[in-house]
């Protein structure tokens, strides 16, 4: 059955009231860390007891899940009562941690049909080991460094027993290393990393007899956070699809590579949301070396051939762009995702491993195969255009397969290679990790003609493994992106804002094809109280911040944050935003995935709230009050003003920008104590894209505690959006020009202002500052007009003896470019100017 439409209905807004929690610090209120659920998953039809851990739980009122019908009961303070209905599909799912402190972060909490117990101790040894019978999923964990845990079951010969382990797919530390015994110690198998680092052992019994089975982690590591699900299974299993991908809404036949299919041959329901089956015809002997997999073919609907949000498995960083539905067949407890795409695609031929037997496909298209042997190439050959743009992408690693890929684009001979794509290693997400394997890239046909496209695997080894799988597209420049926000917590807590305050995500733009244009998103369906501003991604910027505000009479609640982005590009193609978290922190390339929704919570009140303004009037001696219009090479100026809530403590407040594109220089200010307003100036650099950007400032300071003491406390502003239009004017001051004056001295400053993209009007400069023109604190400087072709000028510049000493921040040149009479461009040069004594 497709495993879809049932994990949507939890996507309506939820309206869960929380109290207000009495009794503690408004403005200390920290929000929830939920470390670990134990154990870690249950079985369908039956409810189960759950420990959960972490920090600042206190007020914890439930365990929220995203599979509708998941019924939590509050137990006592650490533990909660999860019961699952008989007819929820398995796979994995998400739980938050919801109280009177806000909401945490997800952990994955896994849903089955097999038995479930727990590990029980002690079993650290062989004679010591758990009896456990087949067909039963044991949750444990290693709870100590150079711990492990071992299990013994009794089997037939001839049975094959699928040994899995789930770890890091369920959000554990464990690194985890599976091992099988007979009865004499002898050791039979071992597997360190099957599903990524998870390891699987496909046991096939030897004789009648007792097994064991040792589950250890690799650095001998050991915690509450090394838990484990450890499947002990006989049943149908399936691993992989043939193809993996299948065209949306057309009917297909999937060939599915798995253990112990012959007991799923026959038929497969549909879910319960669709009236259409899908039919799987009957299971035929294993084509894969050495009999690794049976085989089992089904044939999917064009009704069940739609993407289906969420995925009731786990999905990286990296996988955020891919579509597809999860199949389950009867009997399995794992589903299978199979993948979608909007064009047609093709089967890789056998025998297509040559130059010279290269396959002909019809762009675009995406082409499903297997890299089988080690040194195994699969060649394409496709006719081209002079001038024609091809997107060509693999994709492997991302499918779960093991493989390094690498694409080459040759010409009609194979001898010549025109284009190689390799791993994509830039990683957009910092902590949030989006490098893979996979090669992508862009090729521009050269001439007329047919030309080759060939993949292979860099480390395909000496054996024969048909889990090598890949996905190649080849298609034009049609632009398409993906959207993931994250919530930009240091301490893995959820999206949590104060009443009168606000909080930031973290959101990313995976660009596919060219897509290089902006992208505005926007919020929709809030729930009451919380504001939550479009923000835009400038060309090419593939980082910004969204900022989500709770009005200051908010009332406490716990709802769903939904986000839609779209761009001018493909006809307004538009995306819901996905949801993302940082999963734990400590390892050196971090460590996240994606999330079935966005839970956000209003709880406590916001000690300080600053407000930022891009868009601020300049009076101007002689053009009156201008609208600030920004272009490359020039200043933005963000104006910020200050509400506390405690109007008597009256700290500094250091400012930074936030969410920034990555060609804008960041920079930092301090509005001094007892001020309620200051600037923030940033440099537009000369190479910007013309487009809509958008920005945020981050403000630090100190409030008091009710112990008359202070804590240092971080906001955010609302998000700034600004338009960059083409540059008329491009000021520029002179690089010898004196950066250090003494008070009471008249400097000389030498400058340009170069008349660009048309514009030929007259041009009048000044000196300036945020907010000022030539009124500018403790300088006077006598402005200069440019009519004709003159485009380089001296200001005098005089220092006043009360001028105040050290470097002038934001300092400078600032000119007005007129048509018939009317100020219409602007351009800006900041002038790192330093008064001493």
């Amino acid at each position: 059955m497709i495993v879809r439409s049932r994990y949507r209905e939890v996507l309506l807004p939820v309206a869960v009231c929380l109290a207000t929690f009495a009794g503690r610090s408004a403005f200390g209120q920290v929000p929830p860390v939920l470390n670990t659920v134990f154990p870690t998953g249950g079985q369908v039809g039956q409810s189960v007891e759950v420990t959960v851990s972490g920090t600042n739980l206190q007020g914890l009122r439930t365990l929220h899940c995203n599979v509708p019908g998941v019924r939590c009961e509050r137990l006592d303070p650490s533990r909660m009562r999860l019961t699952i209905p008989a007819d929820t599909p398995p796979g994995l799912c998400d739980l938050w941690a919801v109280g009177d402190n806000g909401v945490s972060s997800p952990r994955t909490f896994a849903i089955g049909n097999r038995r479930e117990q727990l590990e029980t101790e002690p079993n650290e040894t062989v004679s010591a080991a758990m009896l456990v019978p087949l067909d039963v999923v044991i949750n444990g964990r290693l709870d100590k460094a150079g711990d492990s845990d071992h299990f013994r079951f009794e089997a037939k010969q001839g049975q094959r027993v699928i040994v899995e382990c789930l770890a890091e797919r369920i959000d554990s530390r464990l690194r985890a290393v599976l091992e099988i015994f007979d009865a004499t110690g002898k050791r039979l198998a071992v597997n360190r990393g099957y599903f990524g680092i998870d390891p699987l052992i496909d046991f096939r019994v030897p004789a009648d007899g007792f097994y064991i089975v040792k589950v250890q982690d690799l650095t001998s590591s050991g915690s509450a956070e090394h838990y484990y699900r450890l499947d002990i299974d006989t049943g149908p299993r399936v691993a992989f699809s043939v193809p993996s991908v299948i065209e949306r809404g057309k009917a297909s036949r999937v060939s599915l590579y798995g253990w112990n299919l012959a007991q799923a041959s026959g038929t497969a329901s549909a879910p319960r949301s669709s009236t259409a089956l899908a039919t799987t015809g009957g299971l035929t002997p294993p084509r894969s070396p050495d009999d690794l997999f049976d085989r089992l073919d089904a044939d999917i609907p064009a009704s069940l051939a739609e993407p289906s949000w969420p995925l009731p498995v786990r999905l990286q960083p990296s996988q955020a762009m891919l579509e597809g539905f999860a199949y389950q067949i009867p009997g399995s407890h794992a589903p299978v995702v199979i993948g979608l795409t909007d064009v047609p695609v093709t089967m890789n031929q056998d025998g297509n491993h040559s130059p010279s037997s290269a396959q002909e496909v019809i762009v675009p298209c995406e082409v499903s195969g297997q890299l089988v042997a080690g040194d195994e190439r699969d060649w394409f050959a496709i006719p081209a255009r002079r001038g024609e743009v091809f997107f060509i992408e693999a994709i492997g690693q991302r499918l779960q397969a093991p493989v390094d890929l690498q694409i080459s684009v040759l010409d009609p001979s194979g001898q010549q290679e025109l284009a190689q794509f390799g791993d994509e290693l830039r990683n957009i997400g910092g902590g949030f990790p989006t490098s893979h394997l996979d090669p992508a890239g862009r090729w521009v046909c050269p001439a007329d003609g047919r030309y080759l496209v060939a993949i292979r695997n860099l480390i395909g080894g000496l054996q024969a493994d048909p889990r090598r799988t890949y996905r190649l597209s080849i298609r034009r420049e049609e632009p398409d992106f993906q959207l993931v926000a994250v919530p930009r917590r240091d301490d893995f807590a959820g999206l949590n804002v104060r009443r009168g305050g606000r909080e930031v995500l973290d959101l990313f733009v995976f660009r596919q094809r060219g897509c290089e244009g902006a992208i505005h998103v926007s919020a929709k369906d809030l729930p009451a109280g919380i504001e939550c501003s479009d923000v835009w991604f400038g060309p090419g910027v593939d980082g910004t911040t969204l900022v989500v505000s709770a009005d200051r009479n908010a009332s406490a609640l716990f709802g769903e944050l939904k986000l839609e982005g779209v761009t001018e590009e493909s006809a307004r193609k538009s995306h819901p935003v996905r949801g993302g978290t940082i999963v734990r922190s400590g390892t050196p390339n971090g460590w996240g995935r994606i999330t079935s929704q966005i839970p956000i919570a209003v709880a406590g009140e916001a000690p300080l709230r600053i407000t930022a303004d891009a868009h601020e009037t300049l009076d101007h001696h002689l053009y009156g009050k201008l609208s600030p219009k920004h272009s490359p090479g020039g200043v933005l100026d963000v104006a910020i003003h200050i509400e506390r809530r405690d109007t008597g403590h009256q700290a500094p407040v250091k400012m930074i920008g936030a969410g920034l594109p990555d060609s804008i220089h960041n920079q930092t200010t301090v509005i001094p104590a007892g001020q309620q307003k200051g600037y923030l100036s940033f440099h537009l650099p000369p190479t910007m894209p013309v487009g809509r950007y958008s920005l945020v400032v981050r403000a630090e300071t100190t409030v008091p505690t009710p112990d008359k003491k202070t804590e240092t406390v971080a906001v955010v502003s609302n998000p700034v959006t600004f338009d960059v239009q083409p540059t008329a004017i491009l000021v520029e001051v002179d690089p010898f020009a004196v950066t250090q004056a003494k008070r009471g001295d008249t400097i000389k400053l030498s400058y340009s202002a170069k008349r660009l993209n048309g514009f030929i009007g007259k041009m009048h400069t000044e000196l300036a500052a945020p907010g000022r023109v030539t009124d500018v604190v403790g300088l006077r400087g006598r402005g200069e007009t440019f009519t004709g072709q003159t485009d380089k000028g001296t200001l005098q510049i005089v220092i006043n003896d009360d001028a105040p000493l050290g470097r002038q921040q934001f300092l400078r040149l600032f000119t007005v470019g007129v048509v018939e009479d009317e100020p219409t461009y602007f351009g800006s040069s900041f002038f790192p100017l330093e008064i001493l004594e």
